[in-house]
C-alpha cells in the first residue's frame, strides 16, 4: 500500500476513534444527566401535589358549610316550602269538589 492511502486511512480512524471516545464519555454522563432532570421533576411534582392538597383541603372546608344546608332542605322539604307530592289534591275556592292534578302522558286526538 503506497504511504498516502496509509496516511488517510490512519487520519480517518483516529477521527473514528476520537467520535467514539465523545459517545463512550456521553454514555456514562447520560444517567447521571437523566437521574438529576428526574430527582428535579420528581422534587417539583411533590410541591404541585403538596399545593393541590392545600387548596383543595381549603376548598372543601369551605365548601362542607353549603352543602350541609343543602342537604338539611333535603331532609325537609315541607319546612322549605317546596313540597309537591306526586298525588297532590287542587282545591277551588268555592268549595267544589277536589281535582286530583295529573300529568298527561298522552294527548288528545285531533280530527283532520
Amino acid at each position: 500500500m503506497p504511504v498516502e492511502s496509509l496516511s488517510t486511512l490512519l487520519k480517518q480512524l483516529a477521527k473514528e476513534n476520537r467520535s467514539l471516545e465523545n459517545q463512550v464519555k456521553d454514555y456514562v454522563l447520560r444517567p447521571e444527566r437523566e437521574s438529576k432532570a428526574y430527582h428535579k421533576i420528581n422534587d417539583e411534582r411533590r410541591i404541585y401535589l403538596a399545593k393541590m392538597s392545600q387548596v383543595s383541603g381549603s376548598h372543601q372546608v369551605s365548601k362542607r358549610q353549603p352543602m350541609n344546608q343543602l342537604h338539611r332542605m333535603k331532609e325537609n322539604p315541607v319546612k322549605t316550602e317546596r313540597y309537591n307530592p306526586a298525588n297532590q289534591k287542587m282545591v277551588n275556592a268555592k268549595r267544589e269538589p277536589a281535582k286530583k292534578i295529573t300529568g298527561s302522558n298522552h294527548l288528545p286526538k285531533l280530527n283532520p
